[in-house]
């Protein structure tokens, strides 16, 4: 009876450690936003938008938005994904939608990129 408790304790302890473990990120897109002139854009919000909001007009505002992030000096902003809230689970790649967008929530610059599951992508929003 110790030995299977014993061996009991091992695998939930086991268990709590690879749960706890680490929580890299399942893909990486880097959107590089430019002016016109192909200047990098620092401080700038990027919002990304899965299909589903994407593809209906009234959902593409900062509101709807999946995620954002914010540019650094490089004018890039980086997005981790998850795979359970960001990726579809279901089919092999997914494809993401990201803009910006001016005071009065008027789309300045997008683009979109298709990732899947271990992927680094770059993508570039040139605004208007």
């Amino acid at each position: 009876m110790k030995k299977f408790l014993m061996i009991l304790a091992a695998v939930v302890l086991s268990l709590s450690l690879t749960s706890c473990g680490d929580k890299k990120s399942s893909a990486t897109v880097k959107v590089k936003v430019v002016n016109a002139l192909s200047a990098p854009q620092s401080a700038v919000t990027v919002y990304m938008f899965d299909a589903t909001k994407w593809n209906q007009e009234s959902f593409r505002d900062p509101f709807h938005a999946n995620k954002q992030a914010v540019t650094e000096s490089d004018g890039v902003a980086t997005f981790e994904l998850r795979e359970t809230f960001d990726l579809d689970v279901i089919d092999s790649q997914t494809t993401l939608y990201f803009a910006t967008f001016d005071k009065d929530k008027k789309i300045t610059g997008e683009t979109a990129v298709t990732i899947k599951k271990g992927e680094t992508k770059n993508a570039t929003i040139r605004q208007k």
